[in-house]
């Protein structure tokens, strides 16, 4: 007994020494010694009920303070979903998505916030449920984790179900009655709790005494979140699209799905003096809305952009008991069938994007109420629907949206002296936002998944116009998190959509681009290192689909989605998605050479070049018949003489790895991508992924082609710009951006469809705030700005502007090191380049200068001319060529 007595106090007292020692080096290290003691502890309401559907949870905590923490960063985790309060103001409006396994922790600086004496901490959790989402893996448990050097979640915290929160376990349907993440919501300000929670003399002693869950589904310390919190502010309409009388065509019904379903079926009337009313709105002063027993009014306000985020309304005054819906519009007109969404009377279809029930309702009580839902909604439109309970009025102050997004900087720009090109610019960067939130998500509000093939691009474009990575390093995480045994990877990671699973090849070798994506722009290994073992395993699966000759079939891969031939049996292989596989077997060569994987790195660069060989023997069809020498969409070995296909898409890739010659390039892409601005003669299909936006137009620059380039672009876009021509949306619906950008690029206009006919080249839920297509933005900055980065950590850069028959090209670009700018005048042959420190640049003139005497007439350092025109600066600062 004394025996066993000694060691464990000597394990003790050595516990403590280590401790000490930690705590001395550094606070932050302190942390994870007191991580180790689990003094934070995992805590939900009751063990009787471990995962309720929609339950929204109020748990508070005071805590006093004899000083304000030299260290106050406070971690939180929420299995599902958190917004965090300290002392009344908010901090955190949501969590992070996660592998329930793998929860991660948002890190919040709590010191601005904090005062001596007692500060409370109120966290109202939101609970989904074990429902299928795009962005969870599940929900086995509700819990909540608080720690910090001031405060940790214990048996001390109290908690309550939202009184307000109307409860019930009916989920938005999307097409085909699938479930969205998302839940209407109701709120009830008559069933508020009374006093402020947020004031430290709140009773809170009816309150239940939450329960430690043990053994539960996480981490017991989660690792922290790689990411900062949404960066989030009010958001105004910018206009009233419309007001006036509203008759309802259905009962008024407290059933969630059916809130949405009475705006779509309801009487929109306009009415001069409602509108003229509503439009104080806009001008920042109070809007009184009067009505009888069973009347309705409404108000359509117009965001100008699609507009993501929390809406909210400011009441000054109100009759008790009057329902005000919410509905949400962002699209005017389908691309899939013709049909209209929003009219200029201010009608909108709430279900025509999400789906069934996506809408809200609030209930006033008598006097100022303050409403904000709860729950991410996207909105380019959004209609607020009053419906009179008994005679009174209603007066609001605001109807706007808590706008949430990732915390951007705007740094990198683009200007070139045409107009049409720089509305181009404005539109992409809104879309290239608008879905960048907690991850590259598809379609807020609707899906909200990570899909990879879809990200990769926007994260590339991210990082040269906003200097952002971190988003990228918790994509790949959580891609890799969700990859299986096999060796396949979910298409969008975290989520618990098993009948997702696996992503096709084409949408998964991107997990691989982003990997080496990272390595290019850090220069680390760090990541290569880590996922290593998930690499190796992703390649020897998909290598398992090369023939001996280096064929690569494989049915499981989309290709141009929704367009083109496709592949459906294991004998086909696809031209289109076999030049991007060779492409990153060639990186992954070089990311395995950079950690000393040498033979790794030899046997995939063997495959990679097998793979070519075989994709010039079976792939290329040969000139014949006035078609030139083409990359075949498939090819089918089990009938070589099975539909090839020839598609735009096809060709792009092919040409910049090189797999067909520059003689073989120019011709084929005079064929399939004609003058004057590229659109597809009979007999080859458009491309409709919008990742091929990109691939087209550096495809064509690359085989100097750009002139072609810069109207293709102006072409395809030409139908979502404001005031052109070819835009087929009401002028007074198109607002000053235009748009939306549309999720698949093959419109009704392309295929001359008639209203009511089905567009099979876009889904059936098609969205307003897609930003997939807008990585043109990225061929911007890498092509007519030139600035390619060409080591790994962006110490090497090349410069070769290329204006395309534009005025002039000039902006900002990011790269690793720092901002370059770029400024090419064709009309005064002069370029001008400015360098971050530490960057070797190899700057080429464009072809314009070619035969002119060059001189450089400002510069603080010396230049190396390599050869004619080709230029080597070995220092940061200002250059600039006058070619005369």
């Amino acid at each position: 007994m004394l025996k066993r007595w000694q060691v464990s106090n000597q394990q003790r007292l050595l516990a403590v020494l280590i401790s000490f020692f930690i705590y001395s080096q550094d606070a932050n290290h302190a942390y994870a010694a007191v991580d180790e003691d689990h003094s934070a502890q995992w805590i939900w309401s009751s063990a009787d009920n471990p995962s309720p559907k929609n339950r929204f949870t109020y748990f508070r905590n005071v805590v006093s303070l004899d000083a304000i923490p030299v260290n106050a960063e406070l971690r939180m985790a929420a299995d599902t979903n958190a917004r965090l309060w300290i002392n009344g103001h908010i901090l955190r409006r949501k969590v992070a998505r996660y592998h329930e396994a793998h929860i991660t922790a948002e890190v919040i600086n709590a010191a601005p916030y904090l005062r001596v004496g007692k500060n409370v901490v109120v966290v109202l959790h939101h609970n989904w449920g074990d429902i299928i989402t795009f962005q969870r893996t599940g929900n086995k448990h509700a819990g909540l984790y608080i720690h910090s050097n001031w405060v940790k979640s214990d048996a001390s915290w109290r908690c309550i179900t939202a009184p307000q929160m109307v409860p019930h376990e009916k989920q938005i349907l999307g097409r085909n009655n699938h479930p969205r993440i998302r839940y209407p919501q109701i709120i009830d300000a008559r069933k508020e709790l009374p006093g402020n929670i947020h004031e430290p003399d709140f009773d809170d002693r009816d309150w239940q005494q939450v329960t430690l869950v043990k053994n539960g589904p996480w981490l017991t310390t989660p690792r922290d979140v790689e990411t900062p919190g949404q960066q989030e502010y009010p958001v105004h309409p910018m206009s009233v699209l419309a007001a006036g009388n509203f008759e309802r065509q259905q009962p008024l019904s407290d059933d969630p799905l059916s809130i949405a379903t009475g705006i779509r079926l309801g009487q929109f009337s306009p009415n001069p003096q409602i509108t003229k009313q509503a439009s104080n709105l806009i001008k920042g002063r109070p809007t009184t809305l009067t009505g009888r027993a069973g009347e309705s009014q409404y108000i359509t306000v117009d965001f100008g952009r699609p507009i993501h985020g929390y809406p909210f309304l400011a009441i000054a005054d109100a009759t008790e008991g009057t329902r005000i819906d919410l509905g949400y519009g962002e699209l005017y007109r389908s691309q899939y069938d013709g049909r209209i969404m929003v009219q200029e009377s201010g009608w909108i279809d709430p279900e025509g994007v999400v789906g069934q029930g996506y809408s809200d309702r609030c209930i006033t009580r008598a006097g100022r109420n303050s409403f904000e839902i709860p729950d991410e909604r996207t909105a380019r439109w959004m209609t607020v629907v009053v419906h009179f309970q008994q005679d009174g009025s209603i007066t609001f102050n605001d109807a706007s949206i808590v706008r949430s997004q990732y915390p951007l900087k705007f740094m990198g720009s683009f200007a070139c002296g045409n107009d049409r090109i720089e509305q181009i610019v404005k539109l992409c960067l809104i879309h290239a936002e608008i879905t960048m939130t907690d991850a590259y998500v598809d379609t807020p509000g609707r899906e909200d998944g990570q899909w990879i093939e879809d990200a990769r691009p926007r994260a590339l474009l991210a990082a040269r116009w906003f200097g952002d990575v971190q988003l990228r390093r918790l994509m790949i995480r959580t891609l890799a998190q969700g990859q299986g045994n096999d060796g396949h990877l979910h298409p969008f990671a975290p989520s618990n959509f098993d009948g997702a699973y696996p992503a096709t090849y084409d949408w998964s070798v991107q997990w691989v681009a982003m990997i080496y994506d990272d390595y290019m722009w850090t220069g680390k290994t760090d990541l290569i290192r880590e996922y290593w073992p998930n690499l190796c395993k992703y390649w020897d699966r998909a290598l398992s689909h090369m023939r001996e000759d280096g064929l690569w079939q494989a049915r499981h891969v989309l290709a141009d989605i929704r367009v083109g031939v496709r592949c459906h049996t294991d004998e086909q292989s696809s031209g289109i998605v076999t030049p991007g596989m060779i492409e990153r077997l060639h990186w992954s060569a070089e990311m395995a050479d950079a950690i000393d994987e040498k033979t790794q790195a030899e046997h995939w660069r063997s495959a990679a070049d097998k793979m070519a060989e075989a994709f010039r023997q079976y792939h290329i069809v040969p000139a014949a018949g006035g078609i030139p020498a083409h990359v075949a969409d498939r090819y089918d070995t089990s009938n070589p003489n099975n539909e090839r296909g020839y598609s735009q898409a096809g060709q792009t890739v092919a040409i910049t790895t090189g797999l067909l010659t520059r003689e073989q390039a120019i011709a084929d892409l005079n064929y399939a991508l004609p003058e004057p601005d590229g659109s597809p003669p009979p007999g080859v299909t458009r491309w409709n992924n919008p990742s091929f936006a990109y691939r087209v137009l550096r495809t064509l620059s690359e085989t100097g082609l750009t002139h072609r380039a810069v109207a293709h672009l102006l072409e395809r876009f030409s139908q979502y710009l404001p005031g052109h021509p070819n835009n087929p949306t009401p002028l007074k619906l198109q607002g000053p951006y235009g748009g939306p950008v549309p999720e698949y690029w093959i419109s009704r206009e392309d295929w001359g469809l008639t209203p009511g006919q089905i567009n099979t080249a876009q889904p059936e839920d098609d969205t307003g705030s897609h930003s997939w297509g807008a990585v043109p933005l990225l061929w911007l900055h890498d092509t007519l700005l030139g600035v390619q980065i060409t080591s790994a950590n962006g110490r090497k850069i090349r410069i070769a502007p290329d204006d395309g028959g534009l005025p002039y090209v000039e902006g900002y670009t990011l790269t690793p090191q720092g901002l370059v700018w770029v400024h090419w005048n064709p009309q005064q042959m002069k370029l001008e380049v400015t360098l971050p420190d530490h960057v070797l640049a190899e700057v080429i003139l464009p072809p314009a200068c070619r035969g002119k005497r060059v001189e450089l007439i400002q510069s603080h350092h010396p230049v190396t001319e390599l050869e004619p025109h080709v230029f080597r600066l070995d220092t940061g600062g200002p250059y600039v060529f006058q070619a005369r």
